[in-house]
């Protein structure tokens, strides 16, 4: 897997509108449809829908 890198202020705020910790989530790949995140502290992935 992808290593994740460290949000914007946008995708910040958009994973706050989705009641998720900013602080715990990387970035691994950002698509139109959706994005790739990865927990910080587990690994675990999560895709959520790109706004």
């Amino acid at each position: 897997m992808k290593n994740g890198k460290r949000l914007t202020v946008a995708q910040r705020l958009h994973l706050q509108s989705l009641n998720l910790n900013s602080d715990n989530w990387l970035i691994s790949k950002c698509t139109t449809e959706k994005w790739k995140l990865v927990h910080r502290y587990t690994g675990q992935p999560k895709d959520i829908p790109a706004p």
